[in-house]
């Protein structure tokens, strides 16, 4: 049985892979928080404290280290500075790699990075792996400064088994606020079609990274790999597609949809920029994300022999 180290594991994603892996493994879910989880052994400390970090490997020594920890989002209002952002996402991410690796050399090491990274840049084409990354907010700089040091440290020979998940936008049945802001009104008034409402969206199942993390778990690694991979259900979905599902769902009011023109919102996110000049280019980055298509090439991901099966359709109507 596999020894499975899992950080953040009280949030969002961190739970629900706990839950997931302990069926099959020995789960160690370290956070911040208290919480409890069926069959996880719960450690409480704190990603940023060296102590922590070094006390539970060595007690647990594990094969596999599941990295969720970190900022999640960056808000129009946040207070955070690029500094916190780095801090918790890119040199917590850092030391926890070389940890684990010296602990066991042979460490798999599996980080939660982010779409994000690839900037503005590719949006209205499909990305891929390997295209260039230009990330506009200081969340997606500090995921993507981290999986640069992942990789400068498997070219180093530090860190021998690495996976970045560069995740999609992910949802869930009780968590919608990466599809809601692409659809409704502030309070839920309301539903919008921008433009024509045809836009594709690549997104994220909850389930579906929970049964691609256990594929990986599962698998039969070999010595040395290094893996950067785009993480989505299986086929985008339209704008229109998560209204109409949103509005036939027992967990979403059935509301009218009103259209707004697409140079309206131009007009908007330009006027924004202005007035907060130090934040224009992610403020800009929101009429591209709503006037174009956001598709995330998951070709290797399915390559690994993992095929998603949630879709937003069977999530939100089941």
């Amino acid at each position: 049985m596999k020894t499975i180290l899992v950080t953040g594991a009280s949030g969002f994603l961190g739970r629900a892979i706990c839950r997931d892996l302990a069926l099959k493994s020995h789960v160690i879910g370290f956070d911040r928080n208290s919480y409890s989880v069926d069959g996880v052994t719960s450690v409480k400390g704190c990603i940023l404290n060296p102590d922590d970090i070094r006390s539970v490997l060595l007690k647990y020594r594990p094969d596999i280290v599941v990295h969720c920890a970190g900022i999640a989002h960056q808000k129009l209002n946040t207070r955070l500075c690029a500094d916190d952002y780095d801090q918790l996402n890119n040199l917590a991410t850092k030391k926890l790699s070389l940890e684990a690796a010296k602990v066991n050399p042979q460490v798999h090491f599996i980080f939660l990075s982010s779409i994000s990274v690839y900037g503005e840049k590719q949006i209205g084409k499909e990305a891929k792996e390997n295209d260039e990354c230009c990330p506009t907010s200081d969340y997606a700089v500090s995921k993507l400064n981290a999986e640069k040091k992942l990789l400068q440290f498997f070219n180093q020979s530090l860190v021998n088994r690495v996976d970045i998940l560069r995740l999609a936008p992910v949802y869930d049945t009780f968590w919608s606020l990466n599809l809601e802001k692409r659809v409704f009104a502030p309070k839920k008034i309301f539903y919008i079609r921008f433009g024509s409402g045809g836009q594709k969206i690549s997104v994220l199942a909850r389930e579906n990274l929970v049964g691609f993390v256990a594929c990986r778990a599962e698998g039969d690694l070999g010595n040395r790999f290094c893996n950067t991979l785009n993480i989505c259900d299986q086929f985008p979905c339209t704008f229109n597609e998560i209204i109409e599902t949103f509005k036939q769902s027992r967990y979403h009011p059935d509301r009218w949809v009103v259209t707004i023109p697409l140079w309206l919102v131009w007009a908007g996110t330009r006027i924004a920029g202005t007035i907060l000049k130090r934040k224009s280019g992610w403020i800009h980055s929101f009429y591209d994300k709503l006037a174009k298509d956001l598709i995330f090439d998951n070709t290797r991901m399915l390559e690994f022999g993992y095929k998603p099966t949630k879709t937003v359709r069977s999530v939100y109507t089941k």
